[in-house]
């Protein structure tokens, strides 16, 4: 669990990292003095501890703007002026505590911040599994070793067919391999795979970099053919745009 503290007053940030780390060592906490840094398009905390009256961007704007964003963050705020909690509730606030704030108020406010940011965890694991049970993963059922073995379609870093058999290059560096045809494979990949060479179906997903006689999946060089690279560049880019919502 995340845990950010943001005011423009240190002594305040290191009493709540204090407090914080009495009730737990496993938090991961994280300093801020002013509102750019939890602005940051790359913030992300279960947890934060927000200061209202500070310079440049006050608290209040910082936490609406947050919502704005779609972010779920518990949010506390922190003030030395109580009337401007009554507006904390408005951008979804869970709690305050006002300054000069004592032990048992810090404590009480940390603990049941981290029930609630817990919960809100909870919930949005169980939102995904039901998300996932509606549109479970693509996959492929194949014999291999003596056995049939289900694999999953976007965990294929790429195929190659190797000694009449095709070998699938998997996410956790298992290989898989069977009798099958690689055109059968290329055809039921969906969009997402790309054949690059007549021995080569690779994964869009995992490519890093190419040029017009190879392209890098993962940490191989696999050989592009001669005529494929202008399509290969289409894949990616049709990739990329579906991938970006474009």
């Amino acid at each position: 669990m995340k845990l950010t503290i943001c005011d423009d007053e240190k002594r305040v940030r290191d009493v709540i990292a204090e407090s914080v780390r009495e009730v737990s060592e496993s938090i991961e906490i994280e300093f801020f003095s002013d509102a750019k840094g939890i602005l940051a398009p790359g913030f992300d905390a279960d947890i934060l501890f927000l200061d209202i009256q500070m310079p440049g961007i006050d608290g209040m704007s910082a936490a609406r703007l947050m919502r704005q964003s779609g972010k779920k963050t518990v949010i506390v705020f922190v003030t030395a002026v109580e009337e401007l909690v009554y507006k904390a509730f408005d951008v979804g606030a869970f709690n305050y505590i006002i300054k000069p704030f004592g032990k048992k108020r810090i404590m009480e406010v940390i603990k049941s911040a981290i029930a609630q940011a817990d919960e809100l965890r909870y919930i949005e694991k169980i939102i995904s599994e039901k998300e996932d049970e509606k549109h479970p993963a693509r996959s492929i059922t194949v014999k291999s070793g003596g056995a049939n073995r289900r694999v999953i379609l976007s965990e294929i870093i790429y195929a190659e067919i190797f000694d009449r058999r095709i070998i699938l290059h998997m996410k956790d560096h298992d290989n898989i391999d069977y009798n099958g045809r690689i055109s059968e494979l290329e055809s039921i990949s969906g969009q997402d795979f790309f054949r690059v060479h007549r021995a080569y179906l690779i994964n869009l997903a995992y490519m890093k970099s190419y040029d017009s006689r190879s392209v890098r999946i993962g940490d191989t060089d696999i050989p592009v053919a001669r005529g494929k690279y202008r399509e290969l560049i289409k894949a990616y880019l049709s990739y990329y745009t579906r991938k970006e919502g474009l």
